[in-house]
């Protein structure tokens, strides 16, 4: 009888443990069903809404970088164009870079067109277009962009204009610059751009369909009714929100996202399925069937190990308490009341132990953490000091060292000038005194004496290069107008006859603050090197140009020009390629204009010569009107 009894029992435990378990676990499958289902349709909405905001970057970026391309063309050539406005080989160079743009021409401010490049795709249209470009780029001073227009058997267009301005500061605008821009380069980018599983659609402000993922070539080749009607449905149930459910006239339902396209005013759609949501969940379902089952398993096995305990109620405490003891002995170190049972019994009394003890040696390990990672930081913030402390101190120490070489140069030069230059003033008078001397010499011993005093100039000349590279001394700054400043050392520098010499000198004051004699020697020897690549044979020109906060002076010859090798190292103290010469004509150069801040840049093509310009601040006191027109992309006569 009490066996059956038991029986009895054990199978009345399991049968309600198996119900009072897969009641609450049916209705926690319906509402994580529902809410997995809400969540990947979140999911697929921002994964649409990323993709149409790649795609609308895309056609972004796409036309401002088209439209800064002509606006910044037309703003360069106002300054330095060479004549007063765009002309034919103007439009030509740009066709020539852009080849988008099929068509190019210019009309004056009354909308008369004066020349143009290529053939219009808007033929029958540039009455229709011209007022409202007149207005935008002459009346208002901003670029135009019309609406996207498809050409039967040539694709998608769009026309834009720009304004012309005869000078950036004055704003006086002389004319337009009319572009029919092909659209077949943005096809290409959007084909490699659309998503491969989901239907992008763009439309322009018109509500035309102007592109698809499913066009060979990213645009439509033709407007389809079928499309523009989905365009249609799209927006008429969607409106202002950027996803929803759309039912299309076909009866199909999407999901789409939609994103805007400032410039031009375009829209773009990215569709999928309303039925993608529960496919995606039937299927990860389909999927974990095995863990479905796995689960029902262990809860089978839960349920009979818990009727169970009524039999056995000593033994599986004492095999969960030992189990816990293996895991703290492993390295786990959180040990919670749940993971052992605590009967009222002294089995109980001692589970209460073990997990005292449990939570303090996890107490005491997060302690040894805790310091292991304050020691570590501590050890990486030192480590860090140490490596700044470390280059702050290779930085000094290579100053120092170019000091103290710089130092040793200039007593090396004084050493020099001190040693050479009186054995060559003894040498050169007593040179002197034999010719004074010597009654009719023959004529070899004439030309001895002339190569004996041109050796000790050179000489002398080698020696003074070298002390002023070597001497360090204080800049004495003083005003300087920049034009009569260069015609003065052109005047003074003896040219030879075989040189011809060009000023180009800015009518426009302008005043810079330098060490005269200093800057003077840095531009007579640019001038020297130039003279000396012609080999005393060519044009020499020296200009300046001034612009709003910096001057440009530009010396250029007619030489060889200079190789790529040499003008890497060619400002390199002591590197020369003459075959005699001390290599510090342009380590001066380099030299005075680090002491006056100033910059250089070099052109040069091999057998058309080079230009070197160099560029100093204004000097300008408050209350100065401004110089010149503008300071970017000064060049100097080449």
């Amino acid at each position: 009888m009490k066996k059956k009894r038991f029986r009895g029992l054990f199978i009345n435990a399991v049968l309600v443990l198996t119900l009072i378990s897969l009641v609450p676990l049916v209705f926690i499958g319906i509402h994580l069903t529902r809410v997995n289902s809400r969540i990947l349709q979140h999911e697929i909405f921002q994964k649409q809404q990323t993709i149409a905001s790649r795609l609308t970057s895309l056609v972004h970026s796409y036309f401002t970088h088209t439209t800064q391309y002509f606006a910044v063309f037309i703003d360069l050539h106002t300054d330095f164009g060479g004549h007063a406005s765009l002309n034919e080989q103007d439009l030509i160079y740009l066709q020539q870079k852009e080849p988008a743009a099929v068509y190019l021409g210019v009309l004056d401010t009354q909308g008369d067109p004066v020349f143009s490049v290529g053939e219009s795709v808007f033929p029958d249209g540039d009455k229709a277009f011209l007022p409202q470009i007149l207005h935008t780029c002459v009346r208002q001073r901003e670029d135009y962009m019309g609406n996207a227009h498809f050409v039967q058997g040539r694709g998608w267009f769009i026309r834009f204009g720009f304004p012309i301005y005869e000078m950036l500061e004055r704003k006086q605008v002389t004319g337009v610059l009319l572009v029919d821009l092909s659209l077949t380069d943005l096809g290409r980018l959007l084909s490699s751009a659309y998503p491969l599983e989901m239907e992008a659609i763009i439309t322009s402000a018109m509500d035309q369909v102007v592109a698809y993922n499913g066009a060979p070539e990213g645009l439509v080749e033709a407007p389809s009714q079928e499309l523009t009607q989905t365009a249609h449905d799209l927006q008429m149930q969607l409106g202002s929100k950027n996803t929803g459910e759309a039912k299309l006239s076909d009866g199909r339902r999407w999901l789409v996202a939609t994103a805007d396209v400032s410039v031009p005013d375009w829209k773009v759609y990215i569709a999928q399925p309303a039925n993608l949501a529960s496919k995606l969940l039937f299927e990860s379902t389909i999927h974990s069937v095995g863990s479905v089952l796995r689960i029902i398993l262990i809860m089978g096995l839960f349920i009979l190990g818990v009727s169970y305990w009524v039999i056995v109620p000593i033994s599986r405490p004492l095999e969960r308490l030992r189990k816990a003891a293996l895991r703290l002995r492993e390295g786990d170190a959180i040990i919670r009341r749940e993971d052992v049972e605590i009967p009222q019994n002294e089995i109980g009394d001692l589970a209460e132990v073990f997990v005292e003890m449990a939570e303090v040696l996890h107490f005491r390990r997060q302690e040894l953490l805790y310091a292991q990672k304050q020691l570590s930081m501590s050890n990486l913030d030192l480590e860090k000091r140490v490596e700044e402390r470390t280059r702050e101190l290779k930085e000094t120490t290579n100053e120092l060292v170019k000091k103290e070489r710089l130092a040793a140069i200039g007593q090396l030069a004084a050493i020099i000038s001190h040693e050479i230059r009186n054995p060559l003033a003894v040498i050169s008078n007593a040179t002197r005194l034999i010719k004074m001397s010597v009654q009719s010499p023959e004529p070899r011993v004439v030309k001895q004496f002339s190569i004996i005093e041109t050796e000790i100039k050179q000489a002398n000349s080698i020696i003074s290069e070298v002390l002023g590279y070597a001497r360090s001394r204080d800049l004495i700054l003083s005003l300087t107008d920049v034009s009569s400043y260069v015609h003065d050392i052109l005047a003074s520098y003896p040219f030879g006859s075989g040189i011809k010499v060009k000023e180009e000198l800015a009518s426009q004051p302008a005043r810079i603050k330098i060490d005269t004699e200093e800057m003077k020697q840095a531009l007579r020897n640019l001038i020297a090197n130039a003279v000396e690549s012609m080999q005393q044979q060519g044009t020499i020109t020296v200009g300046t140009k001034v612009g709003r906060k910096v001057v440009c002076i530009y010396v250029a010859d007619t030489g060889p020009g200079i190789p790529e090798d040499i003008r890497q190292k060619m400002f390199t103290p002591f590197f020369t390629t003459k075959a005699r010469g001390t290599g510090l004509g342009l380590a001066v150069v380099g030299k005075a204009l680090a002491r006056h801040c100033g910059k250089m840049f070099i052109t040069s093509e091999p057998g058309k010569g080079s230009c070197f310009q160099i560029y100093l601040r204004i000097y300008q006191k408050k209350g100065d009107t401004l110089y010149g027109t503008t300071d970017k992309n000064l060049s100097g006569g080449r």
